[in-house]
């Protein structure tokens, strides 16, 4: 899609799920897609006719269905790519970041719902999930082949839209450059460009730590053998030793009250 406000639409959480829908069940109505979605179709209507108006969904015609018609949508493509002139500027980070935050929301709340009706299963041979958080450092190349192996994911995923057996999955998976807002010494890429995080040697830690403890250590005793460190240190003995006595006559700090 060329337009950004046309995938503005497109990528909200609710109308990113009725595409998701519909790659499985279309050509369908709207009570179709409710039907799949376990929403109710009084709500979908309208984010419909938006990804019409958008040119993601088009209307092919009505159906019967019993006494009444209802109109069937399809989509005009199976997979949408933004394909804005410009794939770095302002506009294009934003409808990124809108696509990744709507794949979030939904994966957390399917995770959420699948928690609370007690179907998760993280042990055993009937393990169903799978989650993992994972940061390094990667060369395009490396790049290419984590996006290759999702790829390979997706088709996978594609193969089974249609079957209707099993157990329907959702999978969800990003790769994402990371910046550091308070910037570091090396780059995003490693080379000083950019402010990605530096990465931490941890096997050292503790090799520096008993350097430094040592070279403090050797300072110390140097300094308190140096007869001028010796000298200044006994005159500071002297003056907090030597106090002037108090004057008889000096007067009270303290004021008397006056009637």
């Amino acid at each position: 899609m060329a337009s950004p406000k046309d995938w503005t639409v497109l990528v909200a959480p609710v109308r990113l799920e009725i595409i998701e829908a519909m790659r499985m069940i279309a050509p369908c109505s709207v009570a179709d897609i409710a039907s799949a979605l376990d929403r109710p179709a009084d709500t979908l209507y309208r984010h419909v006719e938006q990804l019409v108006e958008a040119g993601a969904v088009v209307e092919i015609g009505p159906r019967r269905r019993g006494k009444r018609f209802e109109k069937v949508y399809d989509l005009v493509a199976d997979d949408f790519r933004i394909g804005f002139k410009d794939g770095r500027d302002r506009t294009a980070n934003k409808a990124y970041n809108d696509t990744l935050q709507s794949i979030l929301r939904i994966a957390s709340r399917t995770a959420r719902d699948s928690s609370v009706a007690n179907q998760l299963i993280g042990t055993g041979d009937e393990r169903n999930i799978v989650g993992k958080l994972e940061h390094g450092w990667l060369t395009h190349r490396e790049f290419q082949e984590v996006r290759d192996l999702m790829m390979r994911i997706k088709s996978v995923m594609d193969r089974c839209k249609a079957r209707g057996d099993g157990r329907l999955y959702l999978t969800a998976f990003l790769a994402i450059p990371v910046t550091r807002r308070r910037g570091s010494a090396r780059g995003v890429n490693g080379n000083g460009h950019g402010n990605g995080a530096t990465p931490r040697d941890d096997s050292r830690d503790g090799e520096h730590d008993g350097v430094t403890k040592k070279k403090r250590a050797k300072r110390t005793a140097t300094k308190a053998a140096s007869p001028a460190f010796a000298s200044s240190a006994a005159k500071g003995s002297d003056k907090s030793s030597t106090k002037k006595p108090a004057r008889a006559d000096s007067k009270p700090t303290s004021r008397r009250a006056t009637n």
